[in-house]
Order: structure tokens, then sequence, then C-alpha cells
């Protein structure tokens, strides 16, 4: 009995994998996104560079009036301008798709 009393029972399985330690090395998805965060920061820095080398002020035609801006706000106010025609854009498309489902 003393002999029994001295060794253990079994031994604990563990509830969670071994590696959440150290981690799993990243598989294919894992790379591609990845690569896609990567790449997205890249043209971030480089659209807030491009936007603020160009600041100097230049003359807008506004087809009624010519107005003296910066350039920047030339540029982001074309770039809100696009945001807002593609987003419309979408919306139009799957409302047309809604309606031929229908």
């Amino acid at each position: 009995m003393a002999n029994q009393d001295k060794t253990p029972d079994a031994t604990p399985k563990p509830t969670e994998r071994q590696d959440h330690v150290y981690g799993t090395p990243p598989g294919a998805g894992d790379w591609r996104r990845i690569t896609r965060l990567v790449l997205l920061a890249v043209l971030v820095v480089y659209t807030v560079l491009f936007f603020l080398m160009n600041r100097t002020s230049v003359d807008v035609s506004l087809v009624v009036t010519t107005v003296n801006i910066p350039l920047i706000w030339t540029l982001i106010g074309t770039f809100l301008l696009g945001a807002v025609v593609m987003y419309l854009l979408m919306y139009l498309r799957r409302r047309a798709e809604r309606k031929a489902r229908t």
C-alpha cells in the first residue's frame, strides 16, 4: 500500500493545446492577411505623405467663380466626392439586385 501512495494516479491532461504559449506558425491564409495589412499601411502612409507634400495654393475654377485654396483641400475634396459617388453606385446596384430577386 505504501508503494501505491508514491505513484501518481495519472498525468493531468491539458485542456488546451501546448503550443498556445508560443503561438502557431502562420498558415497560408494568415500570410495573405498579413500581406494585405502591410500593403494597406504602405498605401495609407503614401497617401498621407502625398497630401502633406501638396500644400501649395492653387487656383481652382468652380464653374461660376475661381478660388485660390491649398491643393491639399482640393485633393481631399476630390477624394471624398469620389467616395460618395462609389457609395451611391454600390447602393444603386444592390437596390437593383434586390428588385430583380423579388
